[in-house]
């Protein structure tokens, strides 16, 4: 018993010891306020049957590759299909494969090509992403 009691002592007095030094907060710092939720727009094409790959899915797909240390996230784009420039002729999409477009508060856009794999989101197939890339201009 005593041994438990010099071990809650001795935990007590680290952790005192450890605020003893710290500097009182500043009033003068700036305040951080929480980052509001990121702006989430999901391709609203139609499939018929109901497409394997959805937008929620997808998304956590797609953040599940970002680097740990990005900047804080702006927005969130769900598309199906691949990157495809305005005005090109592009393959039609399927609803097993897309893209999500990740905007940061500050920094260029990425994406990142996602797709059901196995039997369907519904069926509890696992969705794939590839490596976020440059987001390219005009697109």
């Amino acid at each position: 018993m005593a041994r438990l009691l010099i071990g809650f002592a001795t935990v007590a007095a680290v952790v005192a010891g450890c605020g003893a030094g710290s500097p009182a907060p500043s009033s003068s710092l700036p305040a951080h306020s929480a980052v509001a939720s990121p702006a989430v727009v999901c391709d609203s094409a139609q499939f018929q049957p109901t497409p394997r790959l959805t937008c929620g899915p997808a998304v956590a797909a797609a953040l599940a590759v970002l680097p740990p240390a990005h900047p804080p996230i702006v927005r969130e784009e769900f598309r199906w299909g691949g990157l495809c420039p305005p005005g090109a002729p592009c393959v039609p999409p399927l609803g097993d494969a897309g893209i999500v477009i990740v905007s940061f508060a500050s920094g260029p856009a990425v994406f990142v090509y996602v797709h059901a794999e196995g039997g369907g989101v519904a069926a509890g197939s696992v969705v794939a992403a590839s490596s976020p890339a440059p987001y390219p201009s005009g697109y």
